[in-house]
């Protein structure tokens, strides 16, 4: 349980790190603005609710035995649909920058894979 933990923290400090580094890239190419911030943020969101109930669903099954695989499957889905639907409709908000941090666990876990040492049982 505390791996998860640990990993839900890796993951909200990269996010950061890489929100602030695409909305650095963002100004020097399309100049200072809210809507790219506002997506990274609102997409952020989205991500970490959605790591936040994978991670309960996880515990659920592991430590529980209890399984709703298509229940939360189902709203994860419902919140990655709200947030690009929100992106879509709102002139306020980017997008593409809405969208963006749903890629971002791909990216971090392949990084925590690669240079996190394996334990030996």
């Amino acid at each position: 349980m505390e791996e998860l933990r640990s990993e839900l923290r890796f993951a909200a400090v990269c996010t950061i790190v890489i929100d602030v580094l695409i909305w650095g890239v963002s100004v020097l190419c399309i100049g200072p603005g809210l809507p790219v911030p506002l997506g990274l943020l609102l997409g952020s969101a989205g991500m970490y609710a959605n790591l936040l109930l994978l991670r309960r669903s996880v515990q659920n099954a592991v430590y529980h035995g209890r399984t709703n695989t298509i229940g939360g499957y189902l709203l994860r889905l419902a919140i990655a649909s709200a947030v690009i639907g929100a992106g879509l409709k709102l002139p306020q908000v980017s997008a593409l920058a809405a969208v963006l941090p749903f890629l971002y666990p791909k990216l971090i876990f392949g990084v925590l894979a690669v240079w996190m040492p394996r334990k030996k049982q």
